[in-house]
C-alpha cells in the first residue's frame, strides 16, 4: 500500500474513532519501516490541509497518540531513526516539555469552583450555563475537560481557555487533542502546539497540519522547546518551499 491509497482508504471512513482504528490497524500490520514511510510521506503531503491525505493524517495521529501500544511505538521510533525521518521521530519523541506543571505558578484561581468536589464538577460541566462553562474549561481534572468539551453549548472560546491555560497538566492537553469535536479546530491544535506545557510529541501531531503561518509563529516563539520549534521550521520545508 502506498500513501495514497492509505490517504484515500482513510479518507472513506467516519472522522473519529473508525478513522483512528483503521489507522492503527494498518500502522500495526506492515512492517515498522514501512509504516514510518506511509506516516512520514503523509506529514509531508498535507500541506494544504487538503483531503484527503490532511482527514488520513487526522487519523494516523489519533492511532499514534491513542491506539498503538508502547511496543509498537518503540519499533516504530527506531524505524524513524533508522531512515532519519525527523518529522516521524518528532511524534514518537518521549522529552518533557518546556515547562512542568506546578500549582504554585497558577496565577490566577477560580477559588469557588476549586473549592467544590470533583463529582460537582463533573456533573456541572453538562451545564446549559455559558459562564459556567468558560470557568470548568479552566479545569485541572481531565474528565471535568472532557465534558466541558463534549458538551453541546460548548463553543470554540471554552476549547481555546483550555487549551490556552498555563499552567496545564499534559493530561488535559492530550484530552482536548483526542476530543472528536475540536482535534481538528486549527485554532485549537494552534494553542496545543504553543502550550509549553504540552509535551514535545503532542506538539508536534497538534502542528502537523496547520498553516504555513501558524508554522512560522511557532518556530518564532521561544516558550516552547527547542525541537518544537524546529519540527515547525522543517514542515515549513514542506509547505511549497515556504521554509524561513
Amino acid at each position: 500500500m502506498d500513501a495514497g491509497e492509505l490517504a484515500r482508504l482513510l479518507a472513506a471512513l467516519e472522522a473519529g474513532e473508525l478513522r483512528a482504528r483503521k489507522a492503527a490497524q494498518v500502522l500495526a500490520g506492515v512492517p515498522p519501516s514501512e509504516a514510518v514511510a506511509l506516516l512520514g510521506e503523509l506529514i509531508r503531503r498535507a500541506d494544504q490541509r487538503s483531503d484527503p491525505e490532511a482527514a488520513a493524517l487526522e487519523g494516523l495521529l489519533r492511532a499514534v497518540r491513542e491506539l498503538l501500544d508502547e511496543e509498537r511505538l518503540d519499533l516504530l521510533y527506531r524505524a524513524a531513526e533508522a531512515t532519519a525521518d525527523l518529522e516521524v521521530q518528532a511524534l514518537l519523541a518521549r522529552t518533557e516539555p518546556a515547562r512542568s506543571f506546578d500549582h504554585e505558578k497558577e496565577e490566577w484561581v477560580d477559588r469557588e469552583m476549586r473549592a467544590r468536589t470533583l463529582g460537582e464538577r463533573r456533573a456541572l460541566a453538562r451545564t446549559r450555563d455559558r459562564d459556567m462553562l468558560t470557568r470548568l474549561a479552566s479545569d485541572q481534572d481531565p474528565t471535568v475537560v472532557r465534558h466541558v468539551l463534549e458538551n453541546a453549548r460548548c463553543t470554540e472560546r471554552e476549547a481555546l481557555v483550555a487549551a490556552s491555560r498555563r499552567p496545564q497538566r499534559q493530561e488535559v492537553l492530550e484530552e482536548i487533542f483526542r476530543s472528536r469535536r475540536w482535534s481538528s479546530n486549527r485554532r485549537v491544535r494552534r494553542a496545543i502546539a504553543l502550550n509549553p506545557y504540552s509535551p514535545p510529541s503532542l506538539a508536534s501531531a497538534a502542528l502537523a497540519i496547520l498553516t504555513a503561518p501558524d508554522l512560522r509563529e511557532i518556530a518564532r516563539d521561544l516558550t516552547v522547546t527547542t525541537e518544537v520549534r524546529v519540527h515547525a521550521r522543517r514542515l515549513l520545508g514542506n509547505r511549497r518551499g515556504e521554509a524561513e
